[in-house]
């Protein structure tokens, strides 16, 4: 048997048949490709296909290696039950694997971050004064819905503080960010105020794939609600 050509791969080493619903995965040899594959599945009819990415503090395995921090799986649940679970950490051939499968089942690829990790309680509590309390390098920014303003503290080098008072009527609209630098994963709150200037009034970064981003738009759609302004699509 002769192994397949480059061309014929979704991405590195898988082989998807999607009249035959086969999914077949080669390892390498040399340049090229082993012959006969070293995984052969065949699916079922499919129910969703989900794909995780998510990322993680050092890890070592039992044996003493090194597990990869950025972590990326493909879950492909059956009408029957069960599930097939790829793990394939180049990210841009798990979306194309993902995409692959789901479009000959006409499914959607749902994207989540850790399996079965998502965990809430990560929107930042109200201080004991009812504020919300951002700090980034020498700047404090706290919104306080009782006195009705935003109030912008900076420390002075050598010492000494400066402030900035911003009433909550300035604030046209909210909007939350999000991105992914590296491993990490941030989500920012934003006040949009009348100028276009774009105050944070709360965040949270850690590994990416951790927090509920359910939990934020709930979290924001609130604020937004108490200031009475809308939240604008980041």
């Amino acid at each position: 048997m002769t192994p397949p050509d480059a061309g014929d791969f979704i991405c590195e080493g898988w082989l998807w048949d999607p009249a035959h619903r086969e999914l077949r995965h080669y390892a390498r040899k040399g340049k090229g490709w082993q012959e006969e594959p070293d995984a052969t599945e065949q699916l079922r009819p499919a129910r969703s296909v989900t794909w995780h990415r998510w990322a993680q503090a050092p890890m070592q395995t039992a044996t003493g290696g090194a597990m990869p921090n950025r972590l990326c799986r493909v879950v492909v649940a059956f009408e029957g039950g069960g599930d097939l679970t790829i793990n394939e950490n180049d990210r841009d051939c798990a979306a194309k694997l993902a995409r692959a499968i789901a479009e000959t089942y006409g499914l959607p690829v749902a994207e989540e971050g850790a399996p079965g990790g998502r965990r809430r309680g990560t929107v930042p509590p109200r201080d004991e004064m009812g504020r919300l309390v951002i700090s980034a390098g020498r700047t404090e920014v706290a919104l306080d819905p009782s006195a009705g303003e935003i109030v912008e503290t900076r420390r002075r080098f050598p010492f000494g503080k400066s402030r900035r008072r911003v009433r909550l009527t300035e604030v046209r609209s909210l909007a939350l960010d999000y991105e992914v630098k590296g491993l990490m994963e941030r989500f920012t709150l934003v006040a949009e105020l009348a100028n276009e200037e774009r105050m944070p009034v709360a965040s949270y970064e850690w590994y990416e794939g951790w927090a509920d981003p359910e939990e934020w738009r709930e979290f924001a759609q609130e604020l937004g609600r108490q200031l009475g302004v809308p939240l604008r699509a980041a």
